[in-house]
């Protein structure tokens, strides 16, 4: 058998692999299941029998007896994925136009996390800064509870804990840890995206590509932060400028609509 590593189109060689995931990982184990690789309808128990006693490895015996009584795992079955849209693929539908008082009120009659992160993409980024998503998250849901206008228990909060200072920063997912409760899987991110999507259709945001060195979130050592991240910022054009600027209650629609996405007593019971 022999195990190959890539990081996208790159192959690694097993050292580079390893050094690689002691730099940046919290953990120092890749587990790997075999039910993702391995058809078990072309294997029997008579077999695995037969490789135990070539190999004399009496844990092989075993697991052959138990696959004989037992019989063998099922193959996990896969729901194909729709491919992830990278923030460079979104394009402006020029066949879409709409004015900057039709997009306010296309947003305003919507009740979807599109349009409140469209919301916050305007009000975020209008004096004309650039911001990654992610610094547009972590402003936005500060802000939010600074205000304290939305409820504790509103879904904007989900995907964030407080740091020793009090302030909210993304849950960022470790290796063999849950993601529901992660930002990348959070409401904020979802509504971040979607509203970028919707912004970018109507040509009213662009993106710049940067590159970030190291990670922010933990303290690495010399050579991890050699690591380099490619992160995109977005900016609003002139057109996304004069919507963010005739938009005067932007604010309290952010704060409206995330206080309309509370967890109910329902919810809390179920989660229990």
């Amino acid at each position: 058998m022999k195990l190959l590593f890539k990081v996208g189109e790159t192959s690694l060689d097993s050292t580079e692999a390893s050094a690689l995931i002691n730099a940046a990982s919290e953990s120092n184990e890749v587990i790997v299941d075999l039910a993702d690789h391995v058809d078990f309808s072309k294997l029997d128990a008579s077999k695995l029998f037969a490789l135990s006693v070539e190999s004399k490895n009496p844990k092989l015996a075993s697991l052959a007896a138990k696959v004989a009584i037992e019989g063998f795992p099922q193959q996990k079955s896969r729901k194909p994925r729709a491919p992830m849209m990278r923030i460079t693929q979104i394009q402006q539908n020029k066949s879409h136009f709409v004015s900057n008082e039709q997009a306010i009120e296309e947003l305003c009659s919507q009740k979807s996390l599109k349009s409140i992160g469209a919301a916050m993409i305007l009000n975020a980024l209008k004096k004309g800064n650039r911001m990654t998503l992610r610094q547009i998250a972590v402003n936005a849901v500060n802000e939010l509870a600074f205000r304290g206008e939305v409820s504790a228990d509103s879904a904007c909060f989900r995907g964030f804990a407080q740091d020793a200072d009090g302030n909210l920063k993304p849950i960022l997912v470790k290796a063999g840890e849950s993601k529901a409760e992660a930002y990348h899987a959070s409401p904020m991110y979802v509504a971040l995206r979607e509203g970028l999507t919707q912004l970018a259709t109507w040509g009213m945001v662009e993106t710049h590509e940067t590159t970030e060195f190291g990670s922010k979130e933990r303290e690495l050592d010399a050579n991890a932060n050699l690591l380099r991240r490619v992160v995109y910022q977005v900016e609003l054009t002139d057109s996304g400028l004069k919507t963010a600027k005739l938009w005067s209650d932007v604010t309290d629609f952010i704060s409206r609509r995330w206080s309309e996405r509370v967890r109910t007593k329902a919810q809390f019971v179920s989660a229990a």
